[in-house]
């Protein structure tokens, strides 16, 4: 994904220049610890180029664009503490190489040090918008994480929940990035309104395909288990869409096969399953859903006046429909 290296690297040295005190360091050195780790810094990228998007240097949106990276780590320490994850990009979690009161605070740290982050934010921004901006979009990824988390104890989830509950904790972050970038460029409502379907369409687009993926890519490539969503018995649109089309007899047999240990589920299992999807079109209903999300950003990226920053996105959209991992 060679489009964001230049903006990669100017985020890297943002987040480079932040100071973390030396003590407490049971609170400090866990963040400096997440943000040292290899992440791709999408959404900090998506925030710079809306702002170039709009008619701005590009630079100016900085401190937005460190606000949303220091949100979504302090995300990824919390989601970690909730799925029990042992790693997270190669490297021990937070409370697998501390502890788990040591996790919290440092993510709870990290949030206010992005809220922190938007009071950095250039004069010409109405920092209470960008405030009221950013934390409502934090309430629809808590949002989406807490129904993320009730459907782990249903049988059946329906597709317009599942799609609710991605739009919060996957689509949300996105979504705010976009707008945050935008709005520090001063764009106008119809231009947020637009960044905000940009965002929305991108992430539940994204996170399908995640799905699709998992029963479909080649896992020395995606780096997952292959069919690692159904040995975990996770609700994916997939299984929702194939919960909703099956026979009586189908949708009880699958419902107790979710629910098995993994260490219970066989290869023989999980070709049964992938078998239902094939009987009723699910994977090719579900590529249809994500080339019409992604046709969906193609289309509001396509109001903007053309630009580099909107080629970039192009070419953004382009590799992520394209992509097999």
């Amino acid at each position: 994904m060679n489009f964001s290296e230049d903006y990669t690297s100017l985020v890297n040295k943002e987040l480079s220049r932040l100071v973390f005190p030396d003590q407490p360091k049971t609170l400090y050195e866990p963040q400096k610890y997440i943000l040292d780790s290899p992440g791709k810094r999408v959404r900090p990228v998506l925030t710079l180029i809306a702002c170039g998007l709009c008619g701005t240097r590009h630079d100016r949106a900085l401190p937005a664009a460190v606000a949303v990276e220091l949100l979504h780590n302090f995300t990824l320490i919390h989601d970690d503490i909730m799925d029990q994850a042992d790693s997270r990009r190669g490297r021990a979690s937070i409370h697998k190489k501390w502890n788990l009161p040591t996790a919290i605070l440092s993510g709870d740290g990290m949030f206010v040090q992005a809220c922190l982050q938007l009071l950095k934010l250039h004069d010409v921004v109405d920092i209470r918008e960008a405030n009221a901006l950013f934390l409502e979009g934090v309430n629809k990824i808590c949002e989406g994480q807490a129904m993320d988390m009730e459907f782990e104890t249903r049988d059946i989830v329906s597709s317009s929940e599942y799609l609710k509950m991605i739009e919060g904790k996957t689509a949300a972050l996105l979504s705010v990035s976009l707008r945050l970038g935008g709005m520090t460029a001063g764009c106008d409502t119809v231009q947020l309104q637009h960044l905000d379907e940009l965002g929305k369409s991108i992430g539940l687009a994204f996170q399908i395909q995640d799905d699709l993926l998992d029963v479909t890519a080649n896992p020395e490539t995606f780096g997952k288990e292959w069919a690692g969503d159904i040995y975990e018995g996770k609700k994916t649109f997939l299984t929702v869409a194939a919960l909703e089309s099956c026979s009586a007899e189908e949708k009880s047999w699958l419902i107790d096969v979710l629910k098995l240990p993994d260490h219970q589920k066989d290869q023989k299992l999980i070709e049964g399953i992938i078998q239902l999807y094939e009987k009723y079109g699910i994977m090719d209903r579900t590529e249809e859903m994500i080339q019409n999300y992604y046709q969906t950003a193609e289309s509001s990226l396509a109001l903007f006046d053309d630009s580099t920053y909107k080629e970039d996105l192009i070419h953004f959209i382009s590799f992520l429909k394209n992509r097999e991992h």
